[in-house]
């Protein structure tokens, strides 16, 4: 009898697996376009008459964007990112290579019309670079250094 029973316990543990459903593991849906989130700051400010809270005033500003683009970027897409961070740029040189991006570009933003000069490097899912700026002023020029750097975010 024990052993009936002990046959039967055994028949049902085997039936009970056996009919039991299977996991799988669910693929992660991935987007094609990615949220790419930009962070800078302003490094270093001069020029003939600033004065330390002029300079100071401007080294807190921000710069940020944020762009949705493709997850594989193209060097259209790179350039509309780095431009949208300084304002409505012009590109009068954009190059870019396996991992570095050097470009030359007049931007018309918040703080008035820039020349600038940014130099970069990226990566598959980030990007960072050095601007450096000139603002016409009627003082003499200001000179702007800023740094900034993206990565992706999400989805979009």
């Amino acid at each position: 009898m024990k052993r009936l029973l002990a046959g039967v316990c055994i028949a049902w543990v085997a039936t009970s697996a056996m009919a039991a459903p299977k996991t799988t593991a669910m693929k992660a849906t991935t987007s094609t376009n990615a949220l790419w989130v930009t962070t800078g700051s302003i490094v270093s400010v001069s020029g003939a008459g600033l004065t330390a809270e002029q300079i100071e005033t401007i080294k807190q500003q921000k710069l940020s964007n944020t762009t949705c683009m493709a997850r594989s970027p193209k060097p259209a897409d790179i350039q509309t990112a780095i431009g949208n961070t300084f304002g409505s740029c012009t590109f009068s040189k954009f190059g870019l290579a396996k991992t570095t991006i050097r470009a030359t570009m007049k931007c018309n933003g918040t703080y008035g019309p820039m020349d600038a000069d940014f130099v970069g490097s990226r990566g598959m899912m980030s990007y960072s670079g050095t601007n450096n700026a000139v603002f016409p002023n009627t003082g003499g020029n200001v000179y702007v250094k800023s740094v900034i750097s993206g990565k992706i975010s999400g989805n979009c």
